[in-house]
């Protein structure tokens, strides 16, 4: 095949011995799968994309936690206490203590002086204090407002929220991936079959004519051995590919959430997509892949994490507290009129210092934002280097395929031709294997080429961010415009 510009079209490759329209990879199903619906359903019930779309639940709660750091707390107490407490009447300021008396007031009457001193008798001695019994019913609501740590951890919960949805997208992406590998397997496999199953046919008709050529005289008996050998060998390939074929169908089974047993037919549909690539257009979109725009959130959210943990740095913020109850000695009595307690206060606070926590996170914040986008730069060049990797394999498979295809219509011719004189007794047994063998080669190389391209092209659009299920002409400039002529 001559050397060709990469830009330039392809033709469409042949169809091969065709297989027939479905494929029946495990017995049994009811319904015959084509591509898109085998996506449909794993991008329902694949596993690992169900836990992902999970993960994305659990960030909605985080966000939630995140608003409550600007709400208040509302907390409804109900307390029985019972006490007692001696120490009024242990303190000579209320007239208590060892010496119950105030004292002597100069210049008074003496009378007016036993009547002070006789006063300390209204306050009982310690031993004498009853213990006392208390119910209290209260709401108390209490409210710290940090304007800037709440806005860092909302701003970090929506980053957050946004990373995941770019996650889902990515996992998406690599699921179908996946199906379109698997998909495509199964048909190559069985391809692989119905290639063995037409080299076991033609072997078998070989040892038939050897047969009848030996009892004409015109063969040996080693020909007839040899052939016989020749179709021997051929079984054991044969069961292999079959079993490959079912292994390739349990992969798939479980790509699309499906037990790996369950019954399964699909579609044979192939669509090589032959449309040349726009190179730099791939390279720009390679580092704008869903995977990518995630962690550059997540250099987002290290930096609203930051924004709340410097809020306790010098930073006021304002506190406020209330409370409203009810006191009284008994459950009932604490309902009467004048038994309200209630206390408001408000509070400016400034941080001074808190030893060094805030400035250990702040400086261990600042480190991981630095290392992250290190990091990201570095996968943003490995994603461009993914990207001319699959270009050029992807262009050396489409050559491939397109010289499998030639190349198997001029072994098929010469197997047909070599068969046929062997028939008429002008070569031998050998020149017609190896005729056999080179169309067996040039039908396989032709099953994998074919594989390659449609696996390939599945794994180019992953990698600049595109669903494989989408077509290389709806990806915005990926496929490059044809060259003007003169």
């Amino acid at each position: 095949v001559p050397a060709q510009d990469d830009a330039a079209p392809l033709p469409e490759p042949a169809v091969i011995e065709p297989l027939g329209p479905t494929i029946e990879v495990l017995p049994g199903a009811r319904t015959v799968l084509d591509l898109r619906t085998c996506m449909e359903q794993a991008l329902a019930s694949n596993d690992s994309l169900l836990a992902e779309r999970e993960r994305r639940a659990e960030l909605d709660g985080q966000k939630l936690q995140a608003l409550a750091t600007g709400l208040p707390t509302i907390d409804l107490a109900s307390d029985w206490t019972r006490r007692r407490d001696p120490s009024f009447a242990l303190d000579p300021t209320f007239g208590g203590g060892d010496d119950a008396g105030f004292g002597t007031v100069p210049g008074a009457d003496p009378w007016f002086d036993d009547w002070l001193q006789g006063f300390g008798s209204f306050i009982p001695s310690a031993e004498d204090i009853p213990a006392s019994t208390f119910w209290t019913t209260s709401v108390a609501v209490n409210w710290e407002l940090n304007p800037r740590e709440i806005l860092g951890a909302v701003g970090a919960a929506n980053l957050g929220i946004e990373r995941q949805d770019l996650l889902v997208d990515a996992t998406e992406h690599a699921v179908l991936s996946g199906v379109v590998e698997a998909y495509y397997r199964v048909i190559m496999m069985a391809e692989a079959v119905r290639a063995v199953e037409a080299q076991y046919a033609n072997q078998d008709e070989l040892l038939e004519i050897t047969r009848l050529q030996f009892e004409l005289g015109t063969a040996t008996r080693l020909d007839t051995l040899q052939a016989a050998v020749g179709l021997a060998n051929i079984e054991p390939t044969l069961r292999r590919v079959r079993r490959q074929v079912a292994n390739a169908g349990a992969r798939l089974n479980a790509l699309l959430g499906r037990d790996p047993e369950a019954p399964l037919s699909i579609a044979n549909e192939s669509l090589v997509e032959t449309d040349p690539i726009d190179r730099e257009r791939a390279l720009e979109l390679a580092v704008s892949r869903p995977d990518l725009q995630a962690s550059d959130r997540f250099v987002g959210m290290l930096e609203r994490q930051k924004q709340a943990q410097s809020a306790k740095r010098w930073w006021p913020y304002l506190t406020l507290f209330g409370s409203y109850g009810r006191v009284g000695t008994d459950f009932d009595g604490q309902w009467d009129d004048g038994h309200e307690t209630w206390t408001v206060s408000a509070a400016v606070n400034l941080p001074l210092w808190n030893g060094l926590l805030t400035s250990g996170q702040l400086h261990e914040t600042r480190a991981q934002i630095r290392r992250t986008e290190i990091e990201l730069r570095g996968h943003r060049r490995q994603a461009q280097v993914v990207v001319l990797e699959l270009l050029n394999n992807l262009s050396a498979a489409r050559r491939t395929l397109a010289a499998a295809e030639l190349n198997l219509d001029r072994a098929e011719e010469a197997r047909d031709e070599s068969l046929l004189r062997y028939r008429l007794g002008q070569v031998d047994y050998l020149s017609v294997l190896d005729a056999e063998s080179n169309h067996l080669t040039a039908r396989r190389t032709l099953i994998e080429a074919r594989y390659q391209v449609l696996t390939l092209t599945a794994s180019l659009k992953r990698a600049v961010g595109h669903s494989p299920a989408t077509p290389l002409t709806a990806i915005d400039g990926l496929v490059a415009a044809p060259k003007s002529r003169g």
